[in-house]
This record gives structure tokens, sequence and C-alpha cells, in this order.
């Protein structure tokens, strides 16, 4: 039986091998890639992002492969209520070609929980990170 890979854009947390290997078992390939038409920013009262929909901006991050069905359902677990998977295109950095790929976007009812206060990865080593490992399926 062959079992169906997903891509999935990562711009948060979900980038660092350490915390997919601990949600999902292993980690996960990816390049570098740019979602278009969003911004990313801190989620309030939390130390980690979220993007809602914005013309002219985009979203560095990076793209995931080889993701299976039951990955991505724990992978929902893990982001919540507050989020919602979509299907979504990205671009990688390298190439012009869209990927089409699965994204988390913060769910409707709270999109103004995300601030205008900018979230990066370099960040989130320093000073995020703190407890955040304990999560496992």
């Amino acid at each position: 039986m062959t079992v169906k890979q997903h891509a999935l854009f990562a711009y948060g947390t979900l980038q660092l091998p350490e915390i997919t290997e601990r949600i999902i078992g292993r980690t996960l390939p990816g390049d570098a890639a740019w979602l278009d038409g969003y911004r990313c920013g801190l989620v309030a009262r939390a130390n980690f992002p979220g993007i809602t929909a914005a013309p002219h901006c985009r979203v560095p991050g990076t793209l995931l492969y080889g993701v299976t069905q039951a990955e991505l359902e724990h992978l929902d677990r893990y982001e919540g209520e507050l989020y919602r998977r979509v299907r979504t295109e990205v671009r990688l950095s390298e190439q012009d070609s869209l990927i089409q790929c699965w994204v988390y976007v913060i769910a409707a009812w709270a999109q103004a929980r995300v601030t205008d206060t900018p979230w990066t990865i370099e960040w989130y080593r320093q000073q995020g990170m703190k407890g955040r490992l304990t999560y496992r399926y």
C-alpha cells in the first residue's frame, strides 16, 4: 500500500527539527520558501507566530516534504483550535515555481490576536523556546 505524502509550509516553530521530531517522531526534509499574500506576527500572550491574509506581504519559511496523513493529523492536534490547516501555494526561494502545500493560518475568530510584533526563528530560539519541548503524541 502506498502512503500519500503531503508538503507543509512552516513559518513558525514547525521549522525546527527538534519540534517536529517531538511531535511526529521524526524530522522532515525541507527547502526555504515564501508564502505571498500573508503577514506573520507574534500571537498576543504567546511565544509563537500566526499568519493572516495581507496583500503585498510575504512570509518566509520552510517547505517540509513527505508528511503523511497521520502526521498531519498529529500536527492538527498540536496546532489546536487557534489554527486552521488550508491549501495554498508557495514559492521556493531558489526557483520561481509554485508548489501546492498545506499551511496553518490563524482561525478567523482569533485573527485579532496576531500582533504587529515581528516573530523570528532566532528570537524563538533565544527567548521563546523555554518549556516548549514537553509536547509529544
